[in-house]
């Protein structure tokens, strides 16, 4: 028996495997990407983690040669081994643990993006069969679901060694849909620091409250978010047409007769351009320094107000101009323009390293993040279909297989 039988071997044990591994972004990937590391060692692949400073979670980076051992060129493969959390979910089996059920295989990461990861797995023995030209890529990536947070070490690390290739799939869930953008999204933390006081004392010019101050900031941002939803540049191609800004998080006080001297809040913005989230940072940056800052000072010199990015991650815009996404139309017969509104991480790839991408993969958002979270068979069948077609397509057929 070889050592690669003691792994998975189909996409059903490959995806009941990763699933098993609790990969909410709060813990570590490190166990996930130590096992796909191991496995793909077996079958002769040697793959490279990409650890973030912390070293408590990793990239992973293999490559499937080509012919000649070409490693520059061909199709990059791309998934994210994160999940969202459970907490507070009612689910009918154990998250963790996958459970097939009418046609439908359940776990946490199930759709978002575990059956991706799990169908690349499961063709690694066949891709290795090829005889491609080119080579095949494999970027699975950690905290995504949290800000595309560790995608950046990898590209970092690609754009160093002058890595190209000629196209990119990125595997979240589009119901096998064709999907060619998705937009942006930047997240800010305002911090407003007023002083306490009895509350019988308020509005003496000897407290400053915390909490009205912040309510100012929040009514201009929601000021600012209709002017963009009436007068703001719209795109038909997504369901919510225009950039969308809204506040998510909000806290302060710590008792009822107390005026507040903290409050805290979180705001984010979904762009298809980098030139709108700018001038809204830059708009309501002078908003508070002009307006609401020198109103707190009048009632406590030393007010603050700290406005800071918690997450920022580019928009995608492609194109059908490219082999990629010719050859995915073709695979999924699907004509139609698909955008999306959630993020992804094909604008690092697109954007940074010049890789055409294309978004397709098994599951739909509606039940990604979901309580019993699945992916379908049909599904899973069409995209082990859709990426040995997209390989066959990107990677050649080398001269050698015609002899």
């Amino acid at each position: 028996m070889t050592a690669a039988a003691n792994y998975p071997s189909d996409y059903r044990q490959w995806l009941a495997k990763l699933i098993s591994f609790d990969t909410v972004s709060r813990n570590s990937n490190l166990p996930l990407v130590d096992y796909v590391k191991a496995y793909l060692k077996t079958v002769g692949v040697e793959s490279t983690l990409v650890y973030n400073p912390a070293r408590t979670h990793a990239n992973l980076w293999a490559t499937l040669p080509g012919e000649g051992g070409v490693t520059q060129g061909g199709i990059v493969l791309s998934g994210h081994t994160d999940v969202v959390p459970v907490d507070g979910q009612k689910w009918d089996t154990d998250p963790f643990t996958m459970v097939e059920k009418d046609g439908k295989l359940f776990g946490r990461g199930a759709c978002d993006m575990k059956g991706f990861l799990a169908v690349v797995l499961a063709l690694v023995p066949q891709l290795l069969s090829m005889k491609r030209a080119k080579p095949v890529h494999i970027a699975f990536s950690f905290d995504e679901e949290v800000g595309c947070r560790g995608v950046p070490y990898l590209i970092d690390y690609l754009k160093a060694k002058g890595f190209k290739a000629d196209g990119c799939l990125i595997g979240e869930p589009t119901g096998m849909k064709v999907e060619t953008g998705n937009k942006g999204r930047t997240a800010w933390e305002v911090k407003v620091h007023g002083k306490a006081i009895h509350s019988s004392m308020a509005l003496m010019n000897t407290s400053c409250n915390a909490i009205e101050y912040a309510a100012q900031i929040i009514t201009k941002i929601r000021e600012i978010a209709l002017d963009i939803r009436k007068n703001g540049r719209h795109d038909p191609l997504y369901t919510c047409p225009f950039a969308s800004i809204s506040t998510g998080i909000i806290k302060g006080g710590n008792a009822v007769n107390t005026v507040p001297a903290e409050c805290e809040f979180t705001f984010s913005m979904r762009v298809t351009e980098i030139a709108e989230k700018e001038r809204v940072e830059s708009e309501l940056k002078q908003y508070i320094s002009s307006v609401v800052l020198p109103a707190m000072r009048k009632e406590f010199a030393e007010a603050q107000i700290e406005m800071v990015r918690t997450a920022d991650y580019p928009s995608f815009t492609g194109s059908d101009d490219n082999a990629l996404t010719q050859e995915a139309r073709r695979l999924r017969a699907d004509p139609h323009q698909h955008r999306s509104g959630g993020g992804t991480e094909a604008g690092y790839f697109h954007g940074v390293l010049n890789i055409p991408s294309v978004i397709v993969g098994p599951g739909g958002v509606d039940e990604a993040h979901q309580p019993n979270e699945f992916v379908s068979v049909q599904q899973m069948d069409c995209c082990v279909a859709t990426v040995t077609g997209m390989v066959s397509a990107l990677c050649g057929v080398s001269k050698s297989s015609h002899v």
